[in-house]
């Protein structure tokens, strides 16, 4: 918590940057619930060296700030009234602008925009394409490229590709992957966007201060602050589903079309466990939620042939992968993929409790690393419904609503499989943590 005296001290150094010629200001303040909005005294009045003539101090209009009493951080505000100012900060960061809590609302993250610079086919002229990311929707770079390919632009012609966050190399939608297959554009990003939690999130809070500041110089009410909640613990489990429950409740959410069974001979052939075998042929798994997941066709088969071990397939693959890293992957049986990593059964119980087998795992094709998924190939076709049915109902939605969403979404998640957000790396939270961020 900060003091007034830490508070008054913030805004000194604020209004008298070190270094600075102006004259000293003095420091004005009042507090309210969350902090204090403070401001530069007013100057006296000046006279115009020609007339004489009293005139207002040329420093009138500026900005006033608030020091939050939680974190110490000083933003700035826009020169209205400081009633005006408290309930601008209590409807930004209280509870709408009624409680003392602080941030309490789930509210998601600001997003991503890619601006893609490409030469017309039509008359050769150089063009731009701008598209936001928004609840529900594609990222940005694949509704870009999306808009592109409806207008016949080859990728050769993508000259540029600038985004706010660095695109990444994580499940849901691989977009440095995507930004790979345009062999002339010049690319570059205004954020980092990480391997890791913690670069990610500082990327994305530099991001927000960029969107806060672009507002307030234009005048208008910045968005709400992003927040994230925990995963909740513990969860009410979800009722179980049997076989048959499971593939009529695919059906509902994917539609008959959209969910792919397996032939009982083909399951039986495989080295799948029992309940995994029982779960691809009697319920079925979805055949393709685009962006997270695509089930391996028996029509077309993928290298090394339906259900395969990752270690055949990453090797008639030919993956850089060293072979000591490949070899271990035998015991894991591809079902499909999600858009850049394999995803595959385990058929061997492991040495710990619970034993992993028929546990799902993401491979990398390129590093041969393995990313937890779910605890089964049931729970993972369940959750896949889940977020088929939130992201359908995140479309349209401001920050609040979407951050709802997402944070519904989430404790479902746990409450079908306890495992699937059990730490920030898994393929799930992964794909949970850009939801937050606002990324699609």
């Amino acid at each position: 918590m900060t003091s007034q005296e830490q508070a008054l001290a913030i805004a000194d150094r604020w209004l008298n940057p070190e270094g600075s010629a102006q004259p000293h200001r003095e420091v004005r303040m009042q507090e309210f619930d969350l902090g204090w909005v403070v401001w530069a005294a007013p100057a006296e009045p000046e006279r115009d060296p020609e007339t004489g003539e009293r005139r207002p101090p040329a420093e009138i209009g500026n900005a006033c700030g608030v020091v939050d009493r939680r974190t110490g951080e000083l933003t700035v505000w826009p020169s209205v009234p400081v009633d005006e100012v408290v309930q601008m900060y209590l409807r930004k960061h209280g509870d709408s602008g009624q409680g003392t809590s602080g941030e309490t609302r789930p509210v998601t993250g600001p997003g991503n925009t890619a601006v893609f610079t490409y030469i017309d086919p039509a008359n050769g002229e150089e063009t731009t394409l701008f598209r936001n990311s928004g609840p529900g929707l594609a990222p940005s770079e694949y509704q870009a490229w999306a808009d592109l390919r409806r207008m016949n632009v080859p990728v050769e012609s993508v000259t540029a590709i600038h985004t706010d966050l660095r695109p990444s190399l994580l499940p849901g939608g691989y977009t440095a992957e995507l930004l790979n297959t345009f062999p002339n554009a010049q690319l570059s990003c205004s954020q980092s966007y990480g391997a890791r939690p913690e670069v990610r999130a500082e990327g994305i809070e530099a991001l927000v201060e960029q969107v806060e500041t672009m507002h307030r110089i234009a005048g208008r009410q910045p968005p709400p602050r992003p927040h994230r909640v925990p995963v909740p613990a513990p969860v009410t489990p979800a009722e179980p589903m049997d076989g048959e429950a499971l593939g009529r409740h695919l059906v509902e959410v994917f539609g008959e079309d959209g969910v792919r069974r397996y032939e009982a001979e083909a399951v039986a052939g495989s080295a799948l466990p029992e309940s995994t075998a029982s779960t691809l042929a009697e319920a079925g798994v979805p055949a393709d939620l685009p962006l997270f997941f695509t089930a391996d066709r028996p029509d077309a088969p993928p290298a090394g042939g339906l259900f395969t071990d990752v270690a055949a397939n990453l090797r008639e693959r030919r993956s850089p992968a060293s072979e000591e890293k490949i070899a271990v992957l035998a015991h894991l049986a591809r079902i499909g993929f999600d858009g850049v990593a394999v995803i595959a059964v385990q058929c061997r119980p492991g040495a710990g409790q619970p034993d992993g087998l028929g546990a799902l795992w993401a491979v990398d094709p390129v590093t041969a690393a393995s990313r937890y998924v779910n605890v089964s190939a049931a729970t993972f076709a369940r959750s896949l419904a889940l977020l088929a049915d939130a992201r359908q109902r995140m479309r349209g939605l401001d920050p609040v609503g979407a951050g709802a969403e997402v944070a519904a979404l989430q404790e479902q998640l746990v409450a079908v499989d306890a495992s699937a957000l059990a730490n920030a790396d898994t393929w799930w939270s992964l794909i949970v943590e850009q939801m937050w961020h606002g990324l699609f």
